[in-house]
C-alpha cells in the first residue's frame, strides 16, 4: 500500500525565512546600538562603583 504525499510538503518545512538587505542592515544597526548602550552602561556602573569605593587597598612595591 502506497501513501499519497504532495510533492512540495517535504520542502515547505525546510525553508528558512530570509531577510532582505534592508531588514538585515536594520537588524545589524539595532544590534550595534544595543551593544554600544550596554557598553556605556557597564562603563558608567564601573565608574560609579569605583568612585564610591573608599577602602581601596594600595599595594606599593619596596624600592
Amino acid at each position: 500500500m502506497k501513501t499519497f504525499r504532495a510533492r512540495n510538503t517535504c520542502h515547505v518545512s525546510s525553508r528558512v525565512q530570509r531577510l532582505d538587505r534592508r531588514q538585515e542592515s536594520r537588524c545589524s544597526l539595532a544590534l550595534i546600538m544595543l551593544m554600544g548602550l550596554a557598553t556605556l552602561s557597564v562603563m558608567a556602573t564601573t565608574q560609579t562603583l569605583s568612585a564610591q569605593d573608599t577602602k581601596t587597598i594600595h599595594v606599593y612595591s619596596p624600592r
